[in-house]
């Protein structure tokens, strides 16, 4: 029912409802934006990031076709936040390209400060600028699967379908990215959940 709701709901964006084109954006913007920020520790940059997902969605959006909408014998499509998320992650690596590769250590280096971020304080001792700095260490496509599925909290499925992976190879991704980051955790002493 909800997918039937969703796909309506794209139609009508689609063909250029200004309201249900606002009530997306306000649905999907806290859910991106955190990826982003996960990502490049930066909130100024994150929020650019963010806003460039949306305008890419406006100029791409008569061409998404989700799983329910695309013609017989067509291409697949994907739920509409999988499909955001893959924009994200896209304008995410584009960015650490331009990055030059001095820029890029000295953001890691200096991660915005806990006050900066929307979460806050999440677990005893862990702050979300340790959590960051230690999702900073992972594999990207371990780190990618960590965020999308524990801070943004997207299915295994969704995330398969964002990141163009299988379910299978998600869940693998996840069990050793979070082995890892208990590793890292433990060599810092930082207590978690």
């Amino acid at each position: 029912m909800l997918e039937v709701l969703e796909t309506d709901l794209i139609q009508r964006a689609q063909q250029g409802d200004a309201e249900v084109i606002g009530a997306l954006y306000e649905q999907y913007y806290r859910h991106i934006f955190r990826y982003l920020y996960y990502r490049v520790g930066d909130p100024g940059t994150a929020e650019d990031l963010t806003s460039e997902v949306f305008l890419r969605m406006l100029s791409f959006l008569k061409r998404y076709r989700s799983e329910r909408s695309r013609p017989k014998g067509g291409s697949a499509g994907s739920p509409f936040q999988a499909w955001l998320f893959q924009i994200a992650r896209n304008l995410a690596i584009d960015h650490y390209r331009k990055m030059s590769l001095r820029d890029h250590a000295q953001l890691e280096e200096n991660l915005a400060s806990p006050e900066d971020d929307p979460d806050g304080q999440l677990h005893q001792g862990l702050t979300s600028q340790a959590l960051r700095q230690a999702l900073s260490r992972l594999l990207e496509d371990q780190r990618d699967v960590v965020v999308l599925r524990f801070v943004v909290g997207l299915p295994v499925q969704q995330v398969a379908q964002a990141l163009h992976k299988s379910e299978d190879s998600v869940k693998g991704l996840q069990r050793r990215g979070l082995i890892a980051l208990r590793t890292i955790l433990k060599e810092w002493e930082i207590t978690y959940v």
